[in-house]
């Protein structure tokens, strides 16, 4: 595999390193900023849930922009918002104020979300699809992990007003994800599709790839009419819900809200450093993806990882309903079910659904699939504290339990192995 795709990939990739940083780092600042907004219940879930919510419409026009202004504009976008976002978030002197840039930075991350796997998808030969498309994970979850080491060490020595400083603590990597998008070329994909495709043909050379057989376009983009035509109906539809069920896994209540669920517990350590554990299995369990996506295959790492979190939920579920929590199994059920998400789900989200859709449709229908994902996540978000609350804790991970069961018979019924076939053979499916 040529240096310079892998270079420009990681590149695209590092939007989700900042769209991890984004969704994670408010896990550190719960209990400051519960004290100093006066914070109930439901706005400390408006609170953590407005990135996700932000999520919504950034999703839904990315692959329209995509579209009409090409991938890497619209990352350039991304990155100026993730900007404005952090800066607004850590100096936000009022609850409304604080929100609000909690949506923008939601509006950058449903852009980057949607647009980063298209464009690395587009680049990639397809023998290492999976791979490169996985630096979009790889780079999510290292942002996780730098969120929760950025706050444990602000916690740590800079106590007063910490949360101003763990939220504005993206503003530097953001103006260097701006630059260094200043480098990379456009997708050939989309040129072609757009009437260019002497650009294309350019670029795939650099690329080191034989140019596909793409009908070239003439810069007409797809309408959400053409996605839910017959002919593509059903792959939009599967498309749709798998990346909505990758959020009911219950993925993001760990990351979201895990220093809150290892206070219930009474395991050794601050819930911070606990924190930052689980930030480090997830990277761990990430790499080993990344090797096993384009040997094993999407589908059996879906299925394997599925059953996995299941079980972990339903231990999880056992040990807060009995209240025998005086162990160390509430961390080692979490740490083996982060581990089973990031093989599986969390390995294959990003990768699967940038490649199934065809050429001409794959900008509006990535968004369609993404937008699914992010409402789901906002549902999770918003829920998950009233749950735990209401519910307790035994309830809420039976719960998410049966759900990851559920998704077993989803991936065994809908889902169709894509390791190793180039783009246009997979479109010549539907």
């Amino acid at each position: 595999m040529k240096g310079y795709v892998i270079l420009i990939a990681s590149v695209a990739a590092l939007g989700g390193l900042l769209f991890g940083f984004d969704t994670a780092v408010v896990a550190g600042t719960l209990d400051h900023l519960t004290a100093y907004f006066s914070l109930t219940k439901v706005q400390l879930g408006i609170v953590v849930g407005a990135t996700s919510i932000g999520c919504i419409p950034g999703a839904w026009i990315a692959g329209k922009m995509a579209d009409v202004y090409g991938r890497k504009k619209v990352m350039l976008l991304t990155a100026l918002l993730y900007v404005v976002a952090a800066l607004g978030s850590g100096l936000a002197g009022k609850y409304g104020t604080l929100v609000f840039f909690r949506l923008v930075g939601g509006l950058a991350i449903g852009l980057a979300s949607t647009v980063a796997p298209i464009y690395i998808s587009e680049i990639a030969p397809a023998r290492t699809r999976g791979r490169l498309g996985m630096l979009q994970q790889l780079a999510i979850v290292t942002g996780i992990l730098v969120s929760f080491i950025s706050n444990y060490l602000i916690a740590k020595y800079h106590p007063v007003d910490d949360w101003r400083y763990m939220l504005g603590a993206a503003v530097v990597p953001s103006l260097v994800f701006f630059l260094l998008l200043l480098l990379v070329p456009e997708s050939p994909r989309w040129l072609a599709l757009m009437g260019r495709g002497d650009e294309a043909r350019r670029i795939f050379g650099k690329l080191g790839t034989e140019p596909p057989a793409i009908e070239e376009g003439s810069g007409h983009t797809a309408t959400l009419s053409e996605v839910f035509a017959p002919r593509y109906r059903r792959v939009t539809v599967i498309g749709l819900v798998f990346a909505a069920v990758a959020q009911l896994t219950g993925i993001n209540i760990i990351f979201y809200y895990a220093p809150l669920i290892f206070e219930k517990s009474h395991t050794g350590g601050s819930a911070l450093f606990q924190t930052l554990l689980t930030g480090i299995v997830n990277l761990v369990f990430t790499i080993l993806a990344f090797w096993l996506i384009d040997r094993v295959g999407r589908k059996k790492l879906l299925l394997v990882g599925s059953a996995i979190m299941a079980t972990c939920m339903l231990v999880l579920g056992a040990l807060f309903w009995t209240n025998a929590l005086d162990n160390y199994f509430v961390l080692g059920a979490i740490f083996l079910y982060i581990a089973g998400f990031a093989c599986s789900w969390g390995a294959v989200l990003w990768v699967y659904v940038a490649e199934i859709f065809p050429n001409h449709i794959r900008g509006k229908a990535t968004s369609v699939a993404v937008t699914g994902n992010w409402t789901a996540n906002a549902i999770v978000s918003l829920t998950f504290p009233y749950m735990l609350d209401a519910l307790k804790g035994g309830p809420t991970f039976l719960v998410y339990a049966l759900l990851n069961a559920g998704m077993i018979w989803f991936v065994s019924r809908y889902i169709f192995e894509t390791k190793g076939v180039p783009l246009e053979k997979i479109e010549e499916t539907w």
